[in-house]
């Protein structure tokens, strides 16, 4: 299967393939093992680095993604719209304001810059932009508390599964 993000307005931002792993209380669990092929929206390909476990909550305006071995980084929270499964394929719109764990305890919330680039070139109706900001604030919130799933317990142990070739249940 495929997970993707998109930008506002249907632009390819990044995809590439993953596994399904199963579900628990938090939501969908998907792996992508280092070394897959992923794909950016304009055009350039480029292989991963870490194994990676990114959380899909079909209700949630973020996506949890752990980085495994990554030098700086323990946890990226894109945040996007509520993600959607499409056959094989599940897929959000990036909503370009990220809040991210360093590996130095510090989290913070990135790329404000970008979102209010995009909120005005593309328009974003103000609707997108309250949830944007009240997701993104929420999402500081339980990331900096080390809120599960944010404590990267449940990922840790999904990575373990995906790795050790265990089907889920």
């Amino acid at each position: 299967m495929e997970y993707a993000t998109e930008k506002w307005g249907g632009r390819p931002h990044y995809r590439g393939p993953v596994q399904h792993l199963g579900d628990d209380e938090h939501g969908a669990w998907l792996w992508g093992p280092k070394g897959r092929v992923i794909h950016r929206g304009d055009g350039t390909r480029f292989h991963s680095e870490q194994d990676m476990v990114v959380l899909i909550d079909l209700d949630a305006w973020w996506a949890p993604c752990w980085w495994f071995g990554h030098a700086e980084v323990e946890l990226y929270v894109n945040i996007n719209t509520p993600a959607v499964w499409e056959d094989h394929r599940v897929v959000a719109v990036d909503l370009d304001l990220d809040v991210i764990r360093f590996h130095d305890g510090r989290v913070e919330i990135v790329d404000r810059d970008e979102f209010d680039e995009h909120r005005e070139l593309f328009g974003y109706p103000d609707d997108v932009v309250a949830a944007t900001e009240a997701a993104a604030a929420r999402a500081l919130e339980l990331v900096a508390g080390s809120e599960p799933p944010f404590d990267g317990r449940a990922a840790a142990a999904w990575a373990a599964r995906a790795r050790s070739g265990r089907p889920a249940g």
